[in-house]
């Protein structure tokens, strides 16, 4: 009832809704382009769902790297990004909602032969290794810091779609990289059987569609309640879940 009340409330800001424009990275099977060039997967399907109910239009476009993605949403060329972890310096330029719709399992992945040769329980393990990274990407306070210890290999790209292939082919040794996005990578490269994951996480996060506050107006705060009250009954009456089980991923309540 609360949840009725409050979008019947809004319902007269969005009638005369501007567009919003919503950015996000290739990152298959959550942002990609249809064979027709049509951005879809699931963070588009769950924008989609929830600013359709809430009667806002959008635009989706989806960027080819981190870097550009991250200057777009600073210099307000985006309204709201997709999907981001929670860093407290990205507070500078993005609105958090309350709800997420993504838990990431980030792991590191190797070539299967090498299973038993690399090993990971603490970061200091990597150390002989080629660790691939992507930049502009939010990783561990401890990995982070790592980058710039000249007793580790790093080896930094600004697209993450590369990783896996450059893994495969011996350029590198491990890579750090979302259980989710891995797999779905793995299986459009055909490199099914050649590549596993070390079994300890480097971290779990949750995951949220975020406001930019250079496109933020008065307006916004009422926009992003309603769009919390919307994902969270999505996530209660199983909506969220059936866009997951669409795209194969299993569901993890986030």
């Amino acid at each position: 009832m609360r949840r009725f009340i409050l979008l019947c409330l809004l319902l007269p800001l969005w009638l005369q809704a501007k567009e919003l424009v919503i950015g996000g990275t290739l990152e298959p099977p959550l942002k990609f382009l249809d064979d027709q060039a049509r951005p879809c997967g699931l963070d588009v399907d769950m924008v989609t769902a929830i600013f359709g109910k809430l009667k806002v239009p959008i635009r989706i476009e989806l960027a080819d790297s981190g870097a550009r993605l991250t200057r777009n949403a600073e210099t307000g060329v985006y309204d709201l990004v997709m999907t981001h972890s929670y860093k407290p310096e990205r507070e500078s330029y993005l609105l958090y909602p309350k709800q997420s719709h993504l838990r990431h399992s980030w792991h590191f992945f190797v070539r299967k032969a090498d299973m038993r040769k690399i090993h990971y329980d603490t970061l200091s393990d990597l150390k002989p290794w080629r660790i691939g990274v992507t930049k502009d990407f939010s990783y561990t306070p401890e990995l982070t810091a790592a980058l710039a210890d000249p007793a580790y290999h790093f080896q930094g790209i600004p697209i993450n779609q590369l990783q896996l292939r450059k893994l495969n082919a011996g350029r590198i040794d491990a890579v750090p990289m979302p259980l989710v996005t891995a797999f779905a990578q793995i299986k459009e490269v055909g490199l099914e059987g050649k590549l596993d994951y070390l079994p300890k996480p480097l971290k779990t996060s949750p995951y949220y569609t975020v406001w930019t506050r250079a496109r933020a107006d008065a307006g916004t705060p009422a926009l992003m309640a309603a769009y919390d009250a919307e994902l969270l009954h999505m996530k209660r009456d199983g909506r969220l879940k059936a866009i997951y089980d669409k795209y194969g991923i299993p569901y993890i309540a986030p």
